[in-house]
């Protein structure tokens, strides 16, 4: 009777270690699911504002070159429906993927909320005091921002105990924008000012891309392959 006893609580412990097992997997899988989605709809929204601005630099109007930026503004929402619409297979609600998704919607609240300033300032600014003293009052929304995406992947990084992810967000900025000092510093000896010109409206979106497949989509490869 006291072997059966053993072998009965030695099975409940088995299932128990299971079933935690397996919530600690849709954990992991949903959470991942949240940073893959975010991360390639990121990066793809990077590539097309590119293109859109490059083909719509010399168009005219209120806004030459830079009409691709305004897929920011609606690219938060698209995430939210995507991730609506993909099946998360009913994973328990867990504390560290509350976290990340809070981090992350923080960033973009953040940022939306300064690019709308900065939209609105350099309008006015412009407006106000013409082309020739406009580029010393303008606001740069491009540097605040991936400055943003940095602190957020870093916490990222804290909440989901991936050192390297920490690591890239500290450095990772400082290397990207001294990468886009060097790379203006030698484009601006090779390029026409147009070229300059038309250059600087795309500039933001390799930086966002790389941050975006290094800092979301990447890790959520690696949570969703978790096994």
């Amino acid at each position: 009777m006291e072997e059966i006893d053993n072998l009965t609580a030695e099975r409940s412990l088995e299932i128990i270690t299971e079933q935690i097992e397996r919530s600690r997997r849709a954990v992991s899988k949903d959470t991942g699911q949240f940073l893959l989605v975010a991360g390639l709809m990121t990066m793809g929204t990077a590539v097309v504002a590119a293109l859109i601005n490059y083909f719509t630099f010399n168009a005219g109007g209120m806004f030459p070159g830079w009409w691709g930026h305004f897929l920011w503004f609606v690219l938060p929402f698209f995430i939210m429906l995507a991730l609506r619409y993909i099946d998360k297979g009913n994973a328990p609600v867990s504390l560290v993927g509350t976290h990340v998704r809070k981090t992350w919607w923080t960033f973009a609240t953040f940022a939306l909320i300064y690019a709308v300033y900065v939209v609105i300032w350099n309008k006015i600014m412009f407006q106000l005091n013409g082309p020739e003293v406009y580029p010393w009052l303008h606001r740069q929304a491009s540097s605040i921002i991936i400055l943003l995406m940095a602190m957020a992947i870093s916490i990222t990084g804290q909440i989901l105990k991936i050192r390297w992810l920490v690591w890239l967000g500290i450095f990772g900025w400082l290397l990207i924008y001294l990468f886009s000092g060097l790379s203006d510093i030698i484009m601006v000896h090779i390029l026409p000012p147009s070229g300059m010109a038309r250059l600087s409206v795309i500039s933001p979106c390799p930086s966002i891309f790389f941050f975006a497949l290094i800092g979301l989509t990447l890790p959520g490869l690696m949570l969703k392959r978790q096994k």
